[in-house]
């Protein structure tokens, strides 16, 4: 399912997506079986993310990241997938697909529309490119991923309407 809205200079698709979090150190055997999965090395500093064509990896906080899956994986895949790093006793995976919504948005006036919903500053100084982010965005807790042209913006599937009504706001003032 993907479905878009736009406004002059912005595109919003929301697109369904998979979620791991992992709990866990980040170092040694940690690294490996992450590495070993998904072809990616945990960042380091908080805050930061790589990601490669199939997946996204950022650290959320000092013993907690999130890993999306850019492409669709079944159902299988991801139980594997979540059974292979749990194997692991240094790591605590969990799926959260099914909790979660996602927004892919792009275009010349992202910045503009979103500063009206979050008090968090997106100008490049301060929000570079392969950072995260955790903030409000419409009162809403929001995980705000900064890829090299898009933000992918993910909240709690609770409130899927209420943030899509929230963004129709913003294009409208």
């Amino acid at each position: 399912m993907m479905k878009s809205f736009s406004a002059k200079g912005m595109l919003i698709e929301q697109h369904n997506l998979q979620q791991i979090l992992l709990r866990g150190k980040g170092d040694g055997s940690f690294a490996e079986t992450v590495n070993k999965e998904v072809s990616l090395l945990p960042p380091s500093d908080n805050l930061r993310m790589v990601n490669n064509d199939k997946f996204l990896f950022a650290k959320q906080s000092f013993d907690q990241w999130s890993l999306v899956c850019l492409e669709k994986q079944s159902d299988e895949d991801i139980l594997k997938l979540v059974s292979s790093m749990n194997a692991n006793e240094e790591i605590l995976a969990s799926d959260y697909s099914y909790g979660q919504v996602y927004f892919e948005i792009t275009g010349e006036n992202k910045n503009h529309y979103l500063s009206k919903l979050t008090h968090f500053d997106l100008r490049p100084k301060k929000f570079p490119v392969s950072t995260m982010a955790q903030t409000l965005i419409a009162r809403i807790d929001c995980s705000i991923y900064h890829l090299k042209d898009k933000y992918l913006v993910t909240c709690n599937s609770s409130f899927e309407d209420y943030f899509k009504d929230r963004l129709q706001d913003a294009i409208d003032l």
